[in-house]
């Protein structure tokens, strides 16, 4: 049984034909529509979508494995949160990709004090849209340490295996409400072409009237999936991988790129 979906169906056919959907629309990212508005409107798709990727399988085990990246062993900016952990790359695996023996040793091992120095310069608290433009330059533009950290785990001159979709989910994993997921569903379902530069097109998707009215709309699907641990970088992360690849529930894989 899916709580809440049915009074929320009900709601929404309710609706009358003519409201005027409210669409983000922004220069880098394909039109992401989270209207509350509409017969069985988007947002009530979305809103499933949520509460769909909760679901347990009938083993007993999640029916997608990437519900438990964020809780997993208590969760990434919880326990040890300027530190990344056994447990945090085992939570990346859970949202289909895998960190290279070589790059785990070196991530947990050689360069984990570097990490844990560079994580204790980004707060936990921080949240993607609630930055200003100074706080968004400090703690994630170029040479910030969010971005010196994802230099680190790319290893460019001495590669081993970790790709930008990696990279983006083991921070993600750390300051979920700051790094946004970035992987190959992603990009297909809002035209981003590749990781470069995608924090700050985010960022701006927070901003402005627009942004509000998209936060808004991001909280009310979260809210009324009944998951409110979620931060609201997952929540859009969740609807675009279940719209984009949700129906593939046992080839839960995306592309790392380069």
């Amino acid at each position: 049984m899916l709580s809440g979906f049915g009074s929320y169906r009900l709601a929404m056919g309710r609706a009358r034909m003519n409201d005027q959907l409210v669409t983000l629309r922004n220069r880098d990212l394909k039109p992401l529509d989270l209207s509350s508005k509409g017969p069985l409107s988007v947002f009530v798709v979305r809103v499933w979508h949520i509460e769909k990727y909760f679901e347990t399988a009938p083993n007993g085990r999640p029916q997608y494995s990437g519900s438990r990246f964020e809780n997993f062993e208590g969760g990434g900016d919880v326990v040890e949160p300027n530190r990344i952990t056994a447990a945090d790359l085992i939570a990346v695996s859970m949202l289909s990709v895998h960190v290279p023996g070589q790059a785990a040793l070196g991530i947990l091992e050689e360069l984990g004090d570097k990490i844990a120095e560079l994580l204790a310069q980004v707060p936990v608290g921080l949240r993607l849209g609630e930055l200003s433009a100074e706080e968004f330059s400090k703690f994630l533009d170029t040479g910030s340490p969010a971005d010196k950290l994802w230099q680190l785990l790319r290893q460019r001159d001495d590669t081993w295996g970790v790709g930008q979709t990696t990279a983006s989910k083991i921070i993600a994993r750390k300051r979920p409400h700051l790094v946004p997921i970035y992987d190959s569903v992603v990009a297909e379902q809002t035209g981003l072409h590749g990781s470069g530069g995608q924090w700050r097109i985010w960022w701006k998707a927070f901003q402005g009237e627009a942004g509000q009215a998209f936060t808004e709309r991001i909280e009310g699907i979260r809210e009324a999936a009944g998951h409110p641990q979620l931060s609201l970088l997952r929540v859009i992360d969740i609807v675009l991988w279940m719209e984009g690849r949700g129906g593939e529930r046992t080839h839960e894989t995306v592309g790392d790129g380069e």
